[in-house]
């Protein structure tokens, strides 16, 4: 953005009452900028525009004022005058691509960006602009030849450095995201933005330590960032580095609330609130992702043509649970398109390209390429996988791609947009008494919203304790929740458990040595052997890991975030998993399982029940016993497996929405 322009003494006006009058109004409200004083500048400007004068830089610096109070509009309709008065005033097009990129109008600041350049060649910031709309627009490669071209006309440039790395970060360029972003910092020590990103790219090549100093220094030079606020978290959660939680919990009350917005996902570990949720999604899809969108209109396709949207068509969590229910949609009655995103392709990308389904790589092309794409398919609705997760494609949505927007699965709570139409979940998950905390209408399965794939192989190959350092002869409570998920609260139960079972142990996955390193000095705190802590490391071969639940007596589950692939997993395989409901989605998912699959006794309410039901399994055998051998007969005959059935339940849902269309 081009700042404040104060070349008015270089045109001197005439020597009249109006024109002296004009020149004092503008020194003074230059004063004023220059003593930061934004508001009293307003004023000056206001009454310039009053007194029936025109000049095209006053509307011009005005509207940065309104744009920087949140006043885009009004902002935006300034700068407009401004070119109208001066069509080759450059900087005005240049504050125009600005505005018009915080409207969402980011096809329209393309051009009055590039306008700006072709006005004046060598301006570094209007190609520092450039850079940063092209960004939004996902033309990365052209965003960082732009930024280039910043750099070169300026090399001590720091938004552009700061620029490039954001974009090299996109890229998956994370060596060169540092160094670029480093050079931002030489060039402006006190740049506290920079210090955050080069916290999310240390995070990204999981140099813990080195992000959570970068989010550290980036609050030292402003308290208020809420961007650094929520990296801090989120890293020392990884981590499970507990220390200072009492300080930064407190900033749940508004981070990502007020002021700048920041992704919902990353604070759902550390707080059950959905409303708190939903009021992040809300300002991070107005901040980040609104944009005008298209009103489609209802299609008269012979088949009901569905789009999933998703960077997950790969081995991960969403395609363990959806590839099966992809292979069996009736292909006679729906047209099944799959666009994805997905950085690197592997085995499970080839089971969703073999399918049945029509399978585009999209992962290339800018966000309104793929629009344009699927709009030309005639998709009637459009399943969003990811929401706010990594890679996620939000804009393809904001722009409207299908008459029906549904979100689903990859996220388990409202995105907070206009344009995402539904949600799709179960009484359980979200209850009527919930249902105001999500933006979208509910779609309510019969039974339990989460598809699973009821083929999924148990290694059979003989399995043994040892092979895994277990104790042969202990009772062996188990969670294979990414450690993230691990709160104190959960962890102060599962020690007491440990205390009072004798000769127990708990099993975890380990995500990440830093965290296995944190979780056993906090079991040494705890007065716990810290050896009674097993660390299970990842399997490549999902059939091998399903295998190893069979060696665990009991699953304890996390509270705010539950596991979910995790807990589908667990029971699929014969592992009982006890949970505590709470009250946003990503806490209720596990209950909604055990609901599925007929084992309520399994869903505690409060920590003391939680608690209580653990240690009474752990102390009588053979009631645990009985109910593997009851979640045996279960698996069978209860919905949650039945691939099938929720197939065909789902293309119900699909074609109960598109006849709603046609009335």
């Amino acid at each position: 953005m081009k700042g404040i322009s104060d070349n008015y003494k270089s045109n001197p006006q005439k020597t009249n009452k109006n024109s002296e009058l004009k020149r004092r109004i503008i020194n003074q409200a230059l004063i004023f900028h220059s003593q930061g004083k934004t508001l009293e500048a307003a004023k000056c400007y206001q009454d310039f525009i009053n007194r029936g004068f025109y000049d095209h830089r006053v509307f011009s610096n005005y509207g940065l004022i309104l744009k920087d109070i949140g006043k885009l509009k009004e902002a935006e309709i300034l700068q407009r005058k401004s070119i109208q008065i001066n069509p080759n005033y450059y900087i005005a097009y240049s504050n125009l691509g600005g505005i018009l990129r915080d409207l969402g109008k980011l096809e329209e600041a393309e051009i009055s960006t590039r306008k700006a350049i072709e006005l004046k060649p060598n301006d570094a910031q209007a190609y520092c602009n450039l850079g940063a709309i092209l960004k939004d627009l996902r033309k990365l490669k052209e965003a960082e030849l732009s930024l280039k071209k910043a750099i070169s006309i300026r090399p001590d440039f720091a938004d552009a450095y700061y620029n490039m790395g954001t974009i090299l970060r996109d890229l998956g360029k994370l060596k060169e995201a540092i160094i670029f972003t480093c050079k931002a910092i030489e060039i402006n020590p006190k740049y506290a933005s920079a210090y955050s990103n080069l916290g999310e790219i240390f995070n990204d090549l999981g140099k813990f330590s080195d992000a959570i100093n970068n989010y550290q220094k980036a609050l030292e030079l402003d308290e208020n960032l809420s961007i650094a606020k929520s990296g801090l978290i989120k890293t020392k959660g990884m981590i499970c580095d507990w220390r200072n939680q009492e300080t930064e919990r407190g900033w749940l009350d508004k981070i990502g609330i007020e002021g700048a917005s920041v992704s919902p996902l990353g604070l759902f570990y550390y707080q059950d609130n959905p409303l708190k949720h939903l009021m992040r999604a809300k300002n991070l899809y107005l901040q980040k992702f609104h944009k005008l969108s298209k009103d489609i209109s209802p299609s008269k396709n012979k088949k009901i043509r569905i789009g999933y949207f998703s960077s997950d068509f790969r081995a991960h969590p969403v395609m363990y649970l959806i590839s099966k229910i992809l292979k069996l949609h009736d292909k006679s009655r729906f047209n099944i398109y799959l666009y994805s995103f997905a950085p690197k392709e592997d085995e499970y990308t080839e089971i969703a390209k073999n399918s049945g389904c029509i399978f585009k790589d999209i992962k290339d092309l800018s966000d309104l390429e793929a629009v344009e794409i699927a709009r030309k398919d005639n998709i009637d609705i459009a399943i969003d996988l990811m929401g706010y997760t990594k890679n996620n494609r939000m804009n393809i949505f904001s722009y409207r791609v299908a008459p029906i927007q549904i979100n689903y699965l990859g996220y388990p709570g409202s995105v907070g947009s206009e344009t995402i139409d539904y949600i799709i979940a179960d009484k359980i998950t979200i209850p009527n008494q919930y249902q105001n905390f999500y933006s979208e209408k509910i779609i309510r399965m019969p039974s339990c919203f989460l598809c699973n794939d009821n083929t999924k192989e148990i290694c059979d190959e003989p399995i043994s304790r040892k092979e895994y350092n277990l104790p042969e002869k202990a009772f062996v409570f188990t969670c294979f929740c990414a450690n993230k998920k691990i709160t104190p609260k959960e962890f102060n139960i599962w020690m007491r458990l440990l205390t009072k079972t004798k000769g127990s142990v708990i099993w975890l996955y380990k995500s990440n040595q830093y965290s296995a390193d944190n979780l056993l000095r906090e079991a040494e705190k705890r007065n716990v052997d810290p050896k009674r802590i097993i660390f299970a490391n990842k399997l490549q071969l999902l059939k091998k890991h399903l295998a190893r639940y069979t060696l665990g007596d009991l699953g304890l589950d996390t509270f705010n975030y539950n596991g979910h692939t995790t807990t589908s997993d667990a029971l699929w395989s014969g592992l009982p998993v006890l949970t505590k409901m709470g009250k946003g989605f990503a806490s209720r998912v596990s209950a909604s399982l055990l609901t599925s699959l007929g084992l309520p006794q399994l869903i505690t309410h409060s920590e003391t029940e939680y608690e209580e039901k653990a240690l009474n399994f752990a102390q009588n055998p053979n009631k645990l016993s009985l109910l593997k051998s009851k979640l045996v007969e279960l698996k069978e005959k209860s919905p949650l497996y039945n691939s099938e059935l929720f197939t065909s339940n789902i293309e119900s849902k699909f074609i109960e929405l598109t006849k709603s269309l046609m009335n």
